[in-house]
């Protein structure tokens, strides 16, 4: 019996030891000066290098400001059933905050009731949505957007207009926003109006078969407005590809990507409507390290600017920025965005 006791009094501090080892080479590895008191989940819509790279660097850069840790989760295809799950996966991590972008999907909406049931704040950005009992909504006035790109397509126009607009997904809050603020302000001049809108869910793949079809269907529409990153990085080159009868067709996109810059620079595109992703992303950590530290957002919605870019201040822009960001895929992947795809 007493060997036996003996025994369980070594293998107890064998284990202990081995215990003990593994706490210390685990605080060994933190980088120094790191703090782990704050660590907040960023899930975006989509894992790239462009506008939700921005953002993620955004905030990877206030994490080295205020001493936080954000992980980056994101999707090369997104959708609200993968959105919700990953968000249910996280909340078994526990962050002390959650940055997404809004979304009406009663799947998302559910996700984050659980999180707030748990304690969770969220910080909502680029999207709103009033169904989630979010700690404030990040992001530009939608509408405001619309607007500045329907007054962009419409500067010294002689002759009626004819629009396509193309956006993501109409049950996503802030495209029908910046759909309802472009028609508002065409509805201001006489000539201008609306011909179509084309969902065309966010895919590089949909807008090279849609935009084509839609103009050969369509002769007489002379205007596009892309409310969204996708149809704004390509829609210069499906024009420029179906020859020069197009070369006349008004276009106003969205972003600031090198490729919707070059078009800008070149002629191609009127203008691009911008945001500051990255000054998104950054200030919503902030609310959250705020928020921990018994500090309350001063509003509920915060707007950042919206800014149209042209040729002629073209010089003052630069294209999104992502070096360093690591995307965690749900899958359980780790894709690190290359540096050359800044």
């Amino acid at each position: 019996m007493k060997k036996a006791f003996n025994c369980l009094i070594i293998l107890f501090s064998v284990f202990f030891w081995i215990f003990f080892f593994l706490v210390l080479q685990f605080d060994s590895a933190k980088p120094a000066g790191a703090s782990y008191d704050y660590r907040f989940t960023f899930i975006s819509p989509f894992a790239n290098s462009g506008y939700w790279g921005s953002t993620a660097r955004g905030m990877m850069e206030a994490d080295q400001a205020y001493g936080t840790n954000t992980k980056f989760v994101g999707f090369m295809q997104s959708d609200a059933s993968s959105v919700s799950q990953a968000i249910q996966s996280e909340l078994r991590c526990c962050p002390d905050g959650l940055i997404t972008a809004g979304s009406s999907d009663p799947m998302v909406v559910s996700a984050l009731k659980e999180v707030r049931d748990a304690g969770i704040p969220v910080v909502l950005i680029d999207n709103d949505s009033h169904d989630v009992d979010r700690l404030c909504y990040i992001g530009a006035d939608n509408y405001e957007m619309g607007q500045l790109a329907g007054k962009s397509i419409t500067a010294d126009l002689d002759a009626p207009l004819y629009a396509a607009v193309i956006i993501g997904n109409s049950s996503v809050e802030n495209q029908s926003l910046r759909l309802q603020g472009f028609q508002d302000e065409l509805a201001l001049h006489p000539g201008c109006h609306i011909e179509a809108v084309l969902e065309a869910d966010y895919s590089l793949l949909n807008v090279r078969q849609m935009l084509p079809s839609l103009l050969k269907e369509n002769p007489k529409i002379n205007a596009v407005f892309c409310a969204e990153g996708y149809s704004s990085i390509i829609a210069g080159q499906i024009l420029t590809s179906m020859g020069k009868e197009y070369d006349n067709v008004r276009v106003v996109v969205s972003g600031n990507t090198e490729e919707i810059l070059n078009h800008v620079a070149s002629g191609r595109y009127i203008s691009t409507i911008i945001q500051e992703s990255d000054a998104m992303g950054a200030m919503a950590v902030e609310v959250l390290k705020n928020y921990q530290n018994g500090i309350l957002p001063e509003h509920d919605v915060i707007y950042i600017d919206s800014i149209t870019v042209t040729s002629k201040n073209l010089d003052g822009v630069t294209a999104y920025e992502s070096e360093g960001v690591t995307w965690h895929l749900y899958n359980g992947n780790l894709l690190r965005t290359p540096q050359s795809e800044n």
